[in-house]
């Protein structure tokens, strides 16, 4: 259930990628708020800074980064924390699932072994008896929350020895047996089938609800964001064009750019069905964009939309939109 109480916020983050090609604007004054319990999605094409996002979250940018504004969890501002420091947050406080979850577990540990080291963060390092038995009964505790059926067949193999599915099922157990308030999924289901997906989705809601985690979801994919979003936040070339609940954002949809994506999404499963295409790519952010950043491939463009950069309105209720269309 989600609550009022909210968890994390951005408050006009932007940042920059610092290259000898030149600096490249990957996010520009971003605003987000996450409450607890809350299933938020960001949605956007290749390229569009959600990975972004989601390493500035976590403290995972690299050095060459800047970040600007500030990232309030909780009552901590996460903005320029030393290494040390974000050993408090990381894995513990916030968690992350990532988009390879083969590449992130060690492919000559097991399962059980790999799921001790995240427990350990928290528990004191077994020895013997009754500290070896709770990691054990911590390990297949969390194997069945995921919705694995033989959890201690699956303790005891190696990641390679299990298929796409399961290796992201215990991912997700790595992910939230530490019971982080918050979890970063960084496109989980890509490298899955449309059924395996399916089901991690569902899983995910379900663990959402049963332990109250808030999960922000990164995702290409407007499909997947209706399945399981509370609300969706559609970002393009840095920028959050558009924010409302599921049914606003597939219902009533403001942005022209939301519109076109909703139009380029199958809307039945027959092979004669011809999808339409966004025409253009998402701009070179290594220059200053003046104006709207979706304004060279927006089909309702006007001379204003190229002069200064739009509002971010809320044009109803809790549904946003930056476009010069609404004020």
């Amino acid at each position: 259930m989600v609550s009022s109480e909210l968890l994390l916020r951005l408050e006009d983050v932007s940042v920059t990628y610092r290259s000898v090609g030149g600096n490249v604007h990957a996010l520009n004054d971003v605003r987000l708020q996450v409450k607890k319990g809350e299933f938020v999605a960001v949605v956007g094409e290749s390229g569009s800074g959600k990975s972004t996002l989601a390493h500035a979250v976590m403290g995972l940018l690299p050095p060459t980064c800047q970040i600007e504004g500030k990232i309030i969890y909780k009552d901590s501002d996460l903005t320029g924390l030393s290494n040390k420091k974000w050993q408090r947050f990381r894995g513990i406080e916030i968690g992350m699932i990532f988009q390879e979850p083969t590449s992130s577990l060690d492919p000559i540990e097991k399962v059980k072994g790999q799921l001790y080291e995240t427990l350990l963060k928290t528990l004191k390092k077994p020895s013997e008896g009754d500290q070896k038995k709770l990691l054990d009964e911590k390990v297949l505790e969390w194997l069945r929350k995921v919705r694995i059926s033989d959890p201690e067949s699956v303790a005891e193999r190696y990641p390679f020895q299990l298929s796409g599915g399961m290796v992201q099922r215990v991912m997700i157990a790595m992910a939230l047996c530490l019971n982080p308030s918050l979890v970063l999924a960084d496109e989980p289901t890509t490298a899955l089938d449309v059924t395996t997906q399916a089901q991690i989705l569902k899983l995910m809601k379900a663990l959402v609800q049963e332990i109250g985690t808030s999960i922000i979801l990164i995702t290409h994919d407007l499909g997947v964001a209706a399945q399981v979003a509370d609300r969706i936040l559609v970002l393009y070339a840095g920028e959050i064009m558009e924010e409302g609940t599921a049914a606003q954002i597939f219902l009533n949809p403001l942005h022209p750019y939301t519109q076109g994506l909703l139009k380029c999404y199958p809307k039945s499963a027959t092979a004669s069905e011809k999808l339409e295409t966004l025409p253009g790519s998402i701009p070179d952010l290594r220059s200053e964009i003046r104006g709207c950043n979706f304004a060279d491939r927006c089909a309702r463009v006007t001379q204003r939309c190229t002069e200064s950069k739009p509002k971010y309105v809320e044009v109803n209720q809790d549904h946003y939109a930056k476009c010069t269309l609404f004020y």
